[in-house]
């Protein structure tokens, strides 16, 4: 992980501290409505790392660190040509990235010169190249779930070994900055309602679970299931959808001790908030007996991260459950995106080594 809070062992003990690194951005003010005098804009921002980078290039320097983390504990030249890889990135449209005027009109190309520019850098800068097949995601806070539902069936089909799930989001290049206080989505002292802009970067090794289960070592934590439901009325917001995907990522009957941790991308906007406590409605109906005393959103020490907010749930979750105060055996990370009908869940538990596979 790369984020404004460290690495992944440091950042999610942090998190799990309630600690928080939002700052004052040095690289962008804004104006408050009636005033003619700049304020500092609260941001999350990774130290140094990026700082005077914007656009793509702010992404290659995220994905640099997160990879950097990733070495710590994967040897990256031993992933070979069978390890497939994918990439999960913002719309460079909706980042207000410079681009040529053909690629406006084309999403996919758009995508694609946007992967291979990042992906290409990023190794580069680790005196690295890619060895093996590349598959890039580009959308918002549900792509992170589609790209690692993606690489969930490739391994189940025993096309590969290992899969590498990447996402790298930054909403703190100026031009962005810009247009979200135009359209008024930032948390700042005349507008209450909004989130605090962040950046991070995560990537995640996947691996069959039996072989991970034949170690010594601890309980590993699996990827038990990911949904992801198209809802056929988009500006829904009343939790049904949430909670749909919840019951569709949960073993059939589950008892009320199995109540799992649930870890949401709300970040302080008022659909989300309205949609969340819908969602805690729906469940405690179908579940009288589960008590939802606890939610995490990592959001609150991260900042708003895009395209990276599914992937940061997956980090908070996994650490929670390998470490034990999670207080749960299992883990639901939940997305949906902001105009649009998508939403998703990623179910992740602890498991006894034998008796699964």
């Amino acid at each position: 992980m790369s984020s404004c809070l460290g690495p992944l062992i440091t950042a999610c003990a942090a998190f799990r501290a309630g600690l928080t690194q939002a700052r004052a951005s040095r690289e962008f003010k804004y104006f408050p409505e009636g005033d003619n005098a700049p304020a500092p804009l609260v941001a999350c921002a990774i130290p140094e790392a990026t700082f005077g980078f914007s656009a793509a290039g702010r992404l290659i320097a995220i994905f640099h660190e997160t990879l950097m983390d990733l070495r710590g504990r994967v040897e990256l030249q031993a992933l070979g040509a069978d390890t497939p890889l994918f990439l999960v990135l913002p719309d460079a449209l909706e980042r207000d990235f410079p681009m040529r005027p053909e690629l406006r009109e084309d999403a996919a190309r758009r995508r694609d010169v946007l992967g291979t520019f990042v992906l290409k850098q990023a190794f580069d800068n680790l005196g690295m190249v890619w060895r093996g097949g590349w598959r890039c995601f580009m959308g918002g806070h549900v792509a992170f779930a589609q790209a690692l539902q993606a690489a969930r069936d490739v391994i189940r089909s025993h096309e590969a070994e290992a899969c590498l799930v990447v996402a790298v989001d930054s909403l703190l290049s100026p031009p962005t900055l810009h247009s979200l206080a135009l359209r008024r989505c930032l948390k700042t002292e005349d507008q209450p309602v909004g989130f605090i802009p962040g950046e991070a970067g995560v990537a995640l090794l996947l691996r069959p679970a039996k072989r991970r289960l034949d170690s010594r070592g601890p309980s590993p934590v699996l990827l038990d299931d990911v949904c992801v439901l198209e809802s056929p009325e988009p500006e829904r917001a009343d939790g049904r959808d949430l909670a749909a995907c919840v019951e569709r990522v949960l073993p059939p009957g589950p008892p009320a001790s199995e109540e799992p941790l649930l870890v949401g991308d709300h970040n302080g906007e008022q659909r989300r908030a309205l949609e969340w406590g819908n969602l805690l409605l729906h469940l405690r109906a179908a579940h009288p007996a589960w008590r939802l005393e606890r939610s995490w959103f990592p959001a609150l020490g991260f900042g708003e991260t895009g395209v990276v907010s599914g992937a940061l749930g997956v980090c908070v979750v996994l650490r929670g459950l390998e470490r034990g105060y999670a207080r749960a055996r299992s883990g639901v990370v939940l997305t949906s995106e902001d105009r649009q009908a998508p939403r998703a869940a990623i179910l992740l538990s602890t498991a006894e080594k034998e008796g699964r596979a």
